[in-house]
């Protein structure tokens, strides 16, 4: 695997694309707020956000792929708003099972920041779904978000595409995790399979690194900003490793090359 800043370097999204995939910030809206009693998730996304500005080259964009807040609070969506403004990067941002779609959209469309769910370059398109259900864990994406898919990928079959949401569709081995994800994953894969030029599937939700292959088509499961579940688990336990987050390069042929980072010595009290 290439290292970040080993990688040769344009400006010009038409040669490739680098997207900074965050996930499961789980921000809250007191800043002095502790999530399980012993993380400040402000404190660890802006660690996150410091680790990619450190790079050589920080990307094109980047997509936080749900679970934004962790109680859907105005104050933490403002937060976000707020900090990434700051960035020299747009930031797209998807709803996960603890957030409020509306309230993002309300608050969430601004300056560098959106809730875009189509981005488009020369030779790729991200397409962003909402495969929540309201007050419930797991993940479905409805008539509307399969057809906005089917509608998206028909429309540009010259365009290699990149799909992300917040759900697992694939069990990842981790029985309490695998209850939490897409219940309606043959519905999501009848859509992608009509089409050749998908490319990978990102998601969160699963707080773990996770990367294997269907048909052809890479599926990566990604690190939290804040912390991250131990894989292959039966039931709920944390790891030790830090905040995290996932890069992907986005080569015109269509090719994905991608790496799981972490943030080193970070201290969770």
């Amino acid at each position: 695997m290439v290292a970040p800043g080993d990688w040769e370097v344009t400006n010009n999204p038409s040669q490739f694309v680098r997207v900074m995939q965050l996930t499961d910030s789980h921000l809250l809206a007191d800043p002095g707020a502790l999530l399980w009693d012993n993380l400040n998730t402000r404190r660890s996304m802006v660690a996150v956000f410091k680790h990619i500005q450190q790079q050589r080259h920080p990307g094109d964009l980047v997509v936080i792929s749900g679970d934004i807040a962790e109680k859907a609070e105005p104050e933490a969506y403002r937060w976000l708003l707020e900090y990434c403004q700051d960035l020299e990067l747009p930031v797209y941002c998807l709803p996960g099972n603890h957030d409020n779609p509306a309230l993002m959209g309300e608050i969430l469309n601004d300056a560098n920041v959106s809730t875009e769910p189509l981005i488009t370059f020369e030779s790729w398109q991200l397409i962003l779904l909402n495969s929540i259900v309201p007050r419930q864990p797991n993940g479905h994406l409805g008539k509307g978000q399969l057809d906005f898919l089917n509608r998206s990928l028909a429309s540009r079959p010259d365009l290699n595409t990149l799909v992300f949401l917040h759900h697992p569709p694939v069990a990842i081995g981790s029985s309490w995790m695998d209850a939490m994800g897409l219940d309606n994953a043959v519905d999501f894969f009848a859509v992608l399979d009509q089409y050749p030029q998908v490319r990978g599937i990102v998601w969160g939700h699963i707080h773990q690194e996770f990367h294997t292959e269907r048909h052809g088509v890479q599926l990566l499961g990604s690190p939290s900003t804040c912390v991250q579940f131990v894989p292959g688990s039966e039931h709920f336990q944390l790891d030790q490793l830090g905040p995290g987050y996932r890069r992907l390069v986005l080569f015109p042929n269509g090719q994905i090359e991608t790496q799981a980072y972490y943030v080193e010595h970070f201290g969770f009290s």
